[in-house]
């Protein structure tokens, strides 16, 4: 089923500008979060690459539950509710968050010595952080991971479901000079928005070394392995708009997988709810009988 209108809840109108190339045939709104991202707690025990997945969630369901407590608590039932998520005579609605983050390679994209690269808190520090700061990914391969969650507005029996994309590249080496033409020409608030604050949509493009593969990999499952969907071999002049919606996550195949997972999942649960509850009950009881014998 073709998404008629999609939501990108966020702040950053680039991401919403990538989403609206990807779906020239959709209503693409930008929505304002409802989340507050300061209050997210970082994952602990997974993966750095794989933060965003539960980072999106996380923002997904603090959002969407404060969407529900406003409606009841103002009885916003009538128009300002379908202003939300639309009348039932509409086609699909779906509504996503992203997470991002930058990870910096000291060697090889397989080492096992990753620096996690988030938004800089503020420019002098990020001057200065050696590890993490301006300079960390000068002459370094690195990986641009966003975790992609979405919410189906118009099927309570669908739960969120998440894709990361990871994109594997390289930066040049590059100088402060480098950075403070960024600055200039864009902003400081352009670094302080940005994982790593070096990015091609605010300016960065020249600090990619365009001759090394850029490569484009959909992970749908943090047990599975990342499955390989695009590679430009060499990227120095190709045109810099379609490289911006690949780096906000604006992938055909992740948001193909999106909607496949949202239709598995909901096509579970109704599979669920449709077994006797005390067919259940006995299978619970069952297992719980199973793991107190091991």
């Amino acid at each position: 089923m073709a998404i008629e209108r999609l939501d990108i809840v966020s702040s950053s109108a680039a991401r919403h500008d990538a989403f609206s190339q990807l779906l020239p045939h959709t209503d693409v709104r930008l929505v304002t979060p409802r989340f507050t991202e300061e209050l997210i707690q970082r994952p602990l025990n997974v993966q750095p690459a794989e933060w965003p997945m539960e980072m999106a969630e996380r923002k997904a369901l603090q959002d969407i539950s404060a969407v529900m407590v406003l409606g009841v608590v103002n009885d916003l039932s009538g128009q300002n509710m379908i202003k939300e998520i639309g009348s039932k005579n509409e086609g699909r609605h779906l509504r996503i968050y992203s997470d991002t983050i930058t990870i910096s390679f000291a060697g090889e994209t397989s080492d096992e010595t990753p620096t996690v690269l988030e938004k800089p808190r503020d420019l002098v520090s990020w001057f200065h952080d050696k590890d993490k700061g301006a300079l960390a990914s000068s002459g370094k391969n690195i990986e641009i991971c966003t975790g992609i969650t979405a919410i189906d507005m118009k099927n309570p029996d669908a739960h969120p479901a998440t894709v990361l994309v990871r994109i594997l590249s390289k930066m040049r080496p590059y100088s402060m000079e480098d950075i403070n033409k960024i600055i200039e020409t864009y902003g400081p608030q352009a670094i302080l928005t940005t994982a790593g604050g070096i990015s091609i949509w605010n300016g960065g493009t020249k600090l990619y070394d365009g001759s090394v593969p850029l490569r484009v990999y959909l992970q749908t499952d943090p047990l599975q392995q990342p499955v390989l969907v695009n590679e430009i071999p060499d990227w120095q002049n190709k045109d810099t708009d379609a490289l911006k919606r690949v780096l906000y996550g604006a992938v055909p195949e992740a948001m193909e997988s999106l909607v496949h997972k949202l239709d598995s999942l909901a096509a579970q649960k109704k599979i669920i709810q449709s077994i006797p509850i005390t067919v259940r009950q006995a299978k619970s009881t069952s297992n719980q009988d199973l793991k107190n014998a091991i």
